[in-house]
């Protein structure tokens, strides 16, 4: 073999490895980019949801939980401004294909202020007694505990309660203060507030885990009818963001396994979206001073909200930092 051969063999040798190098790092940054634009599309429909949640406040009301109690949440134009962005967000615009698009949505849930509300694939049958699989809204699901003489609590996502207290028979209402002054309760376990809240947290996370984990399994069972190849479940989600959900009316959005075309090979991923209403103080961002800041609404700054955010977890994300009500 002459050297011109020798040449030529080392420098195929030498620039496969930079070859496939170059792929992977473009395959990596084009996942990177439809990942970003996943989440983003999710972000965009569950803010955009929560806005039509927000609708449902009577505006004469002050912006906290009693307009919810008064007026509880309307669900399906939640779900339906939810699916109508997501779709927007992918370029789907007709019906048939925004039905499509909703297949990878196993489970749409509302937090709502005593219960949950669950908006999933089921069959059942129409006025002709004809099997229909179609998505239904759920029978509210309480964020109901039972301690260990028996009785029954119902939480909401603050102090007010509905008790059957056993010893009694009889059930109560109102806030964990007002059952503990009452002198016909007998139930021990409202006297401390610390341990009322952190049983009232586990109990809604325990409903949202246990009920969202059955019908997002149970969407397997109708993937083959909805022309669906892929294995719904569950994801892992961090405990601080399931623990963001029990404190305020909250949508957990899951759209899992929609395909993206890379190439040969397609790529699926969940997305978990939860969005605080955060009614009783609003953050809001702009710029100060050449910085981007953001601030509690309550802080009465003087300066031009250019975003308005629901968390300050949000506002993060976007490049802003805190601006305290310490600092006027």
């Amino acid at each position: 073999m002459k050297l011109p051969h020798y040449i030529i063999l080392f420098i195929v040798i030498y620039s496969l490895p930079l070859l496939f190098t170059e792929y992977r790092y473009q395959y990596a940054k084009e996942t990177m980019y439809e990942n970003h634009k996943h989440e983003t599309g999710m972000t965009t429909a569950a803010h955009d949801a929560v806005n039509v949640l927000r609708a449902n406040v009577k505006t004469e009301l002050e912006n906290g939980y009693d307009s919810y109690k008064i007026n509880p949440v309307n669900p399906q134009p939640a779900f339906e401004t939810f699916m109508k962005t997501l779709s927007l967000q992918y370029g789907v615009e007709l019906d048939y294909s925004m039905d499509r698009l909703a297949r990878y949505v196993p489970a749409f849930a509302i937090v709502d202020y005593d219960g949950l509300l669950l908006n999933v694939y089921k069959e059942y049958k129409d006025e002709r007694g004809d099997k229909v699989l179609n998505r239904v809204w759920l029978p509210k699901i309480p964020f109901s505990y039972t301690d260990k003489e028996g009785n029954i609590i119902n939480f909401t996502i603050d102090e007010e309660v509905e008790l059957y207290d056993i010893d009694l028979d009889e059930w109560f209402e109102g806030t964990r203060q007002e059952l503990v002054d009452d002198p016909d309760v007998t139930v021990s376990f409202l006297e401390d507030k610390e341990t009322f809240h952190n049983v009232r947290r586990t109990t809604i996370v325990n409903t949202l885990q246990e009920h969202l984990a059955y019908y997002i399994n149970e969407h397997n069972v109708y993937t083959k009818r909805l022309d669906v190849t892929y294995k719904f479940m569950l994801p892992y989600i961090p405990k601080e963001d399931w623990y963001n959900t029990v404190d305020d009316i909250s949508i957990l959005a899951f759209f899992q396994g929609y395909p993206f075309e890379l190439g040969d090979v397609f790529y699926q991923k969940y997305a978990f979206v939860g969005t605080r209403l955060q009614f009783n103080d609003r953050i809001l961002a702009g710029t100060v001073d050449g910085y981007k800041k953001f601030w509690f609404e309550s802080c009465g700054y003087p300066y031009t909200a250019q975003e308005i955010y629901s968390s300050k977890k949000d506002a993060a994300a976007n490049g802003y930092s805190e601006l305290s009500c310490l600092n006027k």
